[in-house]
């Protein structure tokens, strides 16, 4: 089984709100930040278990931090973008988005000399509206992008798309669509692998599903923000049930995102597209976007 280890680098301001975030851009270099006290400890627990992963790094925050953008890949993990001011793709004009991306990925290969092939949206904010956003992406050079939750959620998803990754033909080169990982339950879909959904169900129920993951043979997905194992973050003032949603679980997590790490062999998106029997399989899942 495929299982691939993704980071979300953004801050804990950094959650969807209207048309912004939280807190509104005007705001952010004024706001405490905390990824710098958080990167290191997953370095170190990826280390340890022999952990390869993807680093989605916001561009605002590569900006702030570039000594965590050459860390990261120093220590052998990959850095992608994540876009650079989080704003969801579905309340972005086609030509703010371009912007966006171009400055993202411009401040990433400034700071690393590599050229950035992965994209994550903000809120996997790729949705069936925003079909256009794929052929922006392979205009900028991106090769694979993990953008769609391929069922229902509180942001954006994308229940009609395929479960398995997926080739995108765009008007200007083919793109892999890596869906996160859902399991199919027939009248819903959870995902157990990632944000809340990895803070919230026990280590138990996290390797039973994987079970199930890996007998339907698609690859295991996980991603997580720093913000869901910091402690000493600031908290956001939401209301009772919504506050329990964003930090249920976070001092339990760090060591919970230990002990999964030491039982799979997590890789990077950049290592599993570059495994030929992994692009074969490919072949027969392929769909177009409209221009």
């Amino acid at each position: 089984m495929n299982a691939i280890m993704s980071i979300d680098v953004e801050e804990w301001f950094h959650i969807p709100k209207g048309l912004d975030n939280y807190l509104p851009f005007t705001e952010w270099n004024s706001a405490q930040q905390r990824v710098q006290h958080v990167l290191p400890r997953m370095w170190d627990i990826f280390e340890k278990n022999n952990v390869f992963a993807t680093f989605f790094f916001l561009g605002w925050i590569a900006e702030k931090h570039p000594d965590l953008v050459k860390e990261t890949l120093l220590r052998g993990h990959e850095i992608a973008t994540h876009g650079f001011a989080h704003k969801m793709i579905y309340n972005q004009s086609p030509d703010e988005f371009s912007a966006d991306i171009y400055k993202a990925k411009s401040v990433l290969e400034n700071i690393t000399g590599k050229k950035v092939i992965g994209y994550r949206a903000p809120g996997f904010s790729i949705v069936h509206e925003t079909e256009w956003a794929f052929d922006i992406l392979a205009e900028h050079g991106i090769k694979y992008d993990s953008s769609i939750f391929p069922g229902k959620r509180f942001y954006g998803h994308y229940d009609k798309f395929n479960k398995e990754p997926t080739i995108v033909n765009t008007k200007y080169d083919e793109i892999i669509e890596f869906p996160q990982t859902l399991v199919d339950f027939g009248l819903f879909k959870l995902s157990f692998f990632g944000g809340g959904y990895f803070r919230l169900f026990p280590k138990q129920i996290f390797m039973k599903m994987a079970g199930i993951i890996n007998k339907n043979n698609l690859p295991l997905i996980l991603y997580i923000h720093p913000r869901d194992i910091d402690v000493d973050q600031p908290q956001i003032p939401y209301p009772f049930l919504k506050k329990i949603r964003h930090y249920i679980n976070i001092p339990k997590t760090e060591q919970k995102l230990d002990e999964i790490t030491s039982c799979f062999n997590f890789k990077s998106f950049e290592m599993v597209i570059s495994d030929v029997a992994f692009i074969e399989s490919l072949k027969h899942t392929t769909c177009n976007m409209k221009s």
